[in-house]
């Protein structure tokens, strides 16, 4: 019997590292699936704290808390209250739109924050008339960036050029007669 066949058969018989194996084969899909969850949950906070603060900024307008009401002090109002974006005063459009029949609604998709330019996009920004019981549309863009932007949940995310997933979020109220 020659020394390679020896080795051969010695090698083919023993089953040191059979665990490594098994874990080299789970252990990404176990990592991912960990990673997509937080994730998921860490997207899903900030989510809800961007409706919350655009919440609270709806109501501060609506009871006349804003007094002279621009792009600027709503933008402010819902960063301050939401409080989990970072950059949130460049990162985040607000579009706020005086509906009078329902064909009014915005047909178009949300206009978000382009980070690789320098030139703010233009949105429309009409705080309506309060002479009369007027529908407003009000809807917030922020683009942020995904913890895992390689892995799992942060790899399936629809991202633009600059790698940041944009969150929209939209309500309405009534303009009151002042």
């Amino acid at each position: 019997m020659s020394w390679l066949g020896r080795k051969l058969r010695r090698f083919r018989r023993a089953d040191d590292g059979t665990s490594t194996v098994e874990f080299v084969i789970i252990a990404p899909v176990l990592f991912g699936l960990v990673f997509s969850v937080f994730e998921s949950g860490w997207l899903l906070t900030k989510y809800m704290m961007l409706e919350r603060g655009l919440d609270l900024a709806v109501r501060d307008l609506r009871l006349g808390k804003i007094p002279n009401v621009t792009r600027v002090d709503i933008r402010d109002r819902v960063c301050s209250n939401s409080m989990f974006f970072r950059d949130c005063d460049t990162d985040m459009i607000i579009e706020l739109t005086p509906i009078d029949s329902p064909s009014d609604f915005p047909a178009t998709n949300a206009t978000c924050i382009d980070r690789a330019e320098e030139i703010e996009p233009v949105v429309s920004f009409n705080p309506g008339a309060r002479v009369r019981l007027q529908i407003m549309f009000i809807r917030a863009c922020v683009v942020t960036d995904p913890i895992f932007p390689g892995i799992g949940l942060g790899l399936g995310l629809t991202k633009d050029n600059t790698g940041g997933y944009r969150m929209i979020t939209y309500s309405a109220f009534v303009n009151e007669p002042a």
